[in-house]
């Protein structure tokens, strides 16, 4: 799968995401620090990239629902963490095995990573996936 990680996101994270068998790309392999979020949306659209971000609620908006839309590749939002030195490999290994195993089936959709005792915990938010009772 073809991801690009936004700059709030270690350049380490890469070899980590590499070994799932993903073709990863760094925001800052394109462009300078302080890119626009636009900028750095329309690469992953232009490169057909999900995108691993630390700050989702500024690309949230540039999706559906909030937008029109018709095609993304998938974003990623790592959500009411941070990602330290300590536990940026833990955190992508959770990451590329869900990539991995989700494959092109995460094209407009987008995620939240959470802390969950030990591990990490990726839930679906948009779309909702409703469970028939």
């Amino acid at each position: 799968m073809k991801v690009l990680l936004d700059e709030n996101i270690t350049q380490k994270s890469i070899p980590v995401l590499e070994k799932y068998g993903h073709d990863v790309i760094h925001v800052l392999n394109r462009f300078r620090a302080g890119e626009s979020d636009e900028d750095v949306f329309q690469l992953a659209l232009e490169e057909k990239r999900a995108l691993i971000t630390l700050n989702g609620k500024d690309f949230v908006i540039l999706i559906p629902p909030s937008t029109e839309l018709e095609l993304h590749y998938g974003l990623i939002w790592l959500r009411g963490f941070q990602v330290t030195k300590k536990t940026y490999e833990s955190v992508m290994d959770v990451i590329g095995l869900f990539l991995k195993n989700k494959g092109n089936s995460i094209k407009n959709t987008y995620y939240s990573v959470k802390k969950k005792d030990d591990s990490y915990e990726i839930i679906q938010r948009y779309p909702k996936l409703f469970i028939k009772s």
